[in-house]
């Protein structure tokens, strides 16, 4: 399997739909909330940019799954490798033209486990990429991660549950904890962006709980590929890490000491 190959016809997948949602951005878009729930929205654009990429992914790689966040699905459910597709990740601000919003893609195997990932941001035309041994790059050049090691001078990125609302399990706790033990929190609406964030040092580390696949799994691989580490809230390269229930990806030198953290307020729940 050629990744680099792949790679690049993922990136230029994720282009072509980046141009389509940017035919959206200076109209006010009618939000649809999904399940009556006013936190997750989807428009017009998501499922124009979502119908591109399916389509040109199906016919570039017939044997494989393709799972778009807005319910488009093509391909053998036992097939050996899935695409994961979010193809407007920070739809919010989007709809509100700001514009930090991104197009993901993600190449996992049966597992979960990323191989390659592309992430997009239209509106600066920023591309991040990676593949599995190759390294992450942020417009063709090379990405690392920081190396600050002290938690007291980090800044971390973030994010809250669609049904923070009326969910008590949702990151206020984690939130409030770490406000206090970091230089800065950051919460800027792409989970995708904000992994790319950690890949090219712009943050030390991001923490999130209940994304799905479609929102995590490339900038996962993004910040790995750029020498940093992604785990579980137990440390761990689990389910609950690929399903997107609990995402931490760091720098690798701080890693353990958000997990303390992190632990400790679990702990106290």
């Amino acid at each position: 399997m050629d990744l680099q190959a792949m790679r690049r016809t993922a990136t230029a997948i994720a282009r072509e739909a980046g141009e389509v949602v940017m035919q959206y951005f200076d109209s006010p878009q009618e939000m649809q909330s999904k399940q009556g729930n006013v936190f997750d929205v989807v428009t017009e654009a998501d499922r124009a940019s979502e119908q591109v990429i399916v389509t040109k992914l199906h016919a570039a790689f017939p044997d494989h799954r393709i799972i778009g966040e807005e319910g488009s699905s093509v391909g053998a459910a036992d097939a050996d490798y899935f695409w994961y597709v979010d193809p407007l990740d920070g739809t919010i601000n989007f709809t509100h033209q700001i514009p930090i919003f991104s197009v993901s893609l993600a190449l996992a195997d049966k597992e979960m486990r990323p191989l390659l990932g592309v992430v997009f941001n239209p509106a600066y035309n920023r591309m991040f990429s990676a593949a599995q041994g190759f390294g992450a790059t942020l417009d063709d050049k090379p990405i690392h991660v920081s190396r600050t090691a002290v938690l007291n001078e980090c800044v971390l990125g973030t994010g809250f549950p669609y049904d923070k609302a009326t969910n008590p399990d949702n990151n206020l706790r984690e939130f409030a904890a770490l406000s206090v033990r970091t230089r800065g929190l950051r919460r800027f609406g792409s989970a995708a962006l904000d992994l790319c964030y950690v890949a090219m040092g712009r943050f030390d580390g991001y923490w999130e709980k209940r994304i799905k696949p479609w929102d995590g799994l490339a900038g996962m691989i993004v910040v790995e590929e750029a020498g940093g580490m992604v785990t579980d809230f137990s440390g761990a390269q689990s389910k609950l890490l690929y399903m997107g229930f609990e995402v931490l990806a760091s720098n690798g030198r701080i890693h353990k000491q958000v997990l303390g953290v992190l632990q400790e307020v679990i702990n106290q729940a």
